[in-house]
C-alpha cells in the first residue's frame, strides 16, 4: 500500500508529464493546422463527442472549439483568406468567455468572477490577430496588443479568471488538471521566444485555443482517471479557500486592474487596431 508521500510524488510526476505533453501537442497543432491539429485535436474531439456522454456545458464548449479547429484546416489550405479566420477567432474568443461567464452568473451565482469574465471579454479589443504569412516555418497566427505588456497582462487576467471559473464548475482534481491546460500556453510562449517576432507571447492565444481543445476531449474522455489520479487533499483545501468571498473579490479586483491597464495602454498606443491583410498563399 502506497504511503501519502509516495502518492503525492506520483501525482506530481503525472501532472508534470501531463502538462509537458499538453504543451507539446498545443505547439505542434499550432504550427501545423493540418498535420498537427487534425490528429491531435479534430479526430479525438469527434470521437469523444460520439462515444462519450459529456454534460451540456462540456458538449457546448467542445463543439464550439472543434468547429474552429476544423475551419482552420480550410484556412491552412487557403480555401479562403486565413486572416478572415483570425478575425473570426477574436470574435469566438469573446463568445467562449461569455459562455463561461453566464454559467458563473446564472448557474453558480459567482457574481465576482462573472464581473471578471465580462471585463476579460471587453479586453479582447486590446488584441489584434494576424496570420503569419512570412513565418520561417509552420502556418499559424499571432495575437498581440500594441505593446507586449498588453498581451502579457491580458493573458494573466484571462488565466486567473478562467481558473476561478474552473474551480466553480468542476472538482479540485479537474481544477488541478486545468492548471496544466492554463500553464501550457504560457510555457509554450516562453519556449517560442527564440522565434523573435514570429513567436513569444503572441502565440499565447493560439496555444490557449489548442490547449483548451485538447483539454476538452481529454477531460470528457478520461474524467474518472483525472478525478482519481489528480486528487490531492492539500490542493482540495486550497481550492475551497479560493471560493471564499474575500479571495473572489481580490481576484476580481486584480482582473479589473489588468484589463483597465490593457485598455489604457491600447488608447495611448493608437487605439483599437485593424489591419486588412490581403489574400496571400
Amino acid at each position: 500500500m502506497q504511503t501519502a508521500e509516495k502518492r503525492k510524488a506520483d501525482m506530481i510526476v503525472k501532472w508534470v508529464m501531463f502538462t509537458a505533453s499538453i504543451t507539446g501537442m498545443a505547439l505542434m497543432a499550432g504550427f501545423y493546422p493540418v498535420y498537427g491539429n487534425v490528429p491531435l485535436i479534430v479526430i479525438p474531439s469527434i470521437l469523444v463527442l460520439i462515444f462519450s456522454k459529456p454534460v451540456f456545458f462540456e458538449r457546448l464548449k467542445l463543439t464550439t472549439l472543434l468547429s474552429m479547429r476544423i475551419i482552420i484546416v480550410a484556412a491552412a489550405y487557403r480555401l479562403f483568406n486565413p486572416q478572415v479566420y483570425v478575425d473570426v477567432i477574436m470574435l469566438m474568443l469573446i463568445v467562449n468567455i461569455l459562455e463561461a461567464t453566464f454559467t458563473d452568473l446564472l448557474r453558480h451565482k459567482k457574481y465576482f468572477n462573472a464581473v471578471s469574465g465580462f471585463a476579460v471579454a471587453i479586453g479582447v479589443i486590446t488584441l489584434r490577430g494576424l496570420w503569419q504569412f512570412d513565418a520561417p516555418f509552420g502556418d499559424y497566427y499571432l495575437a498581440e496588443g500594441a505593446l507586449p505588456a498588453i498581451t502579457i497582462m491580458y493573458a494573466l487576467a484571462y488565466t486567473l479568471w478562467n481558473w476561478i471559473f474552473v474551480t466553480n464548475e468542476f472538482s479540485s482534481s479537474v481544477s488541478l488538471m486545468h492548471v496544466g491546460f492554463l500553464a501550457a500556453p504560457l510555457i509554450g510562449s516562453v519556449c517560442t521566444l527564440g522565434l523573435g517576432e514570429f513567436g513569444g507571447i503572441g502565440m499565447w492565444l493560439l496555444l490557449r485555443a489548442n490547449s483548451l481543445s485538447i483539454g476538452g476531449w481529454m477531460q470528457i474522455g478520461a474524467k474518472d482517471w483525472f478525478e482519481r489520479e489528480f486528487y490531492n487533499e492539500k490542493f482540495d483545501k486550497f481550492v475551497k479557500w479560493t471560493k471564499s468571498t474575500p479571495v473572489q473579490v481580490v481576484c476580481m479586483l486584480i482582473n479589473l486592474a489588468l484589463i483597465a491597464a490593457c485598455i489604457i495602454l491600447m488608447i495611448q498606443n493608437g487605439g483599437i487596431r485593424y489591419e486588412f491583410a490581403p489574400f496571400r498563399i
